[in-house]
């Protein structure tokens, strides 16, 4: 057994935890091999086992292996995979502070180093009714480009090359919504321009992003 499924279950309850899900919200996946290891449909993600687990083929989207089927969202995991042979992991999560602000028309920009420094290229799009395959096709395209990606009405989709990276984004775009929420509450949120963005990206050169792309800050 390669791991790949203990450390999905593993983040699968630090994403409970950390309060990204409700019931048997949301839904992660990871890449191992040709397989594709994902959470079953109507499972809570702290109510799964390793052996719960959905093994997808990639090449052809058929399930090999696991007792349950597969997760509703099944096709957009797949969309993704296909599309960015660098991601190891895709986390999809109903934040519910980041779900609320990209849901209610504002943007959710970067305050912080962070955002800048840990999510990659963020992305929004509109709503589309989630399962079908037309939100497959749209975060499928998103991800060409784009490694975070809020949907509107939705939650939230986070790429990794590594578990720990997907995971990562997750928690770092809930917090930003939390703290555009409170600068919102006592004044007016101050957002980093472009230039200031732009310092962000260029610290320490090529070296240090290769560390924030593997989640290693």
């Amino acid at each position: 057994m390669s791991g790949v499924r203990e450390e999905l279950i593993k983040y699968a309850g630090k994403i409970v935890q950390s309060g990204l899900v409700a019931g048997a919200g949301g839904n992660i996946s990871a890449r191992d091999g040709a397989l594709i290891w994902m959470k079953p449909s109507g499972f809570a993600m702290d109510d799964m086992e390793p052996q719960d687990l959905c093994g997808i083929e990639l090449e052809t989207g058929r399930q090999v292996k696991g007792p349950h089927k597969p997760t509703s969202e099944v096709n957009m995991h797949i969309a993704v995979y296909r599309t960015r042979p660098d991601v190891a992991a895709v986390f999809h999560t109903h934040s519910p502070w980041a779900a609320g602000v990209i849901s209610s028309g504002a943007s959710l920009r970067p305050m912080f180093a962070e955002f800048v420094c840990d999510l990659g290229s963020v992305t929004t799009i509109p709503y589309i009714t989630p399962t079908t395959p037309r939100l497959a096709e749209a975060v499928g395209r998103a991800s060409r480009k784009h490694d975070t990606i809020f949907m509107e009405n939705h939650g939230i989709v986070a790429l990794g090359s590594t578990m720990k990276q997907a995971f990562y984004r997750c928690v770092v775009v809930e917090d930003a919504a939390k703290s555009m929420v409170a600068a919102a509450v006592v004044g007016k949120p101050r957002f980093l321009n472009a230039r200031q963005v732009k310092e962000l990206l260029e610290l320490e050169g090529p070296r240090y992003r290769m560390k924030v792309m593997a989640g290693e800050r």
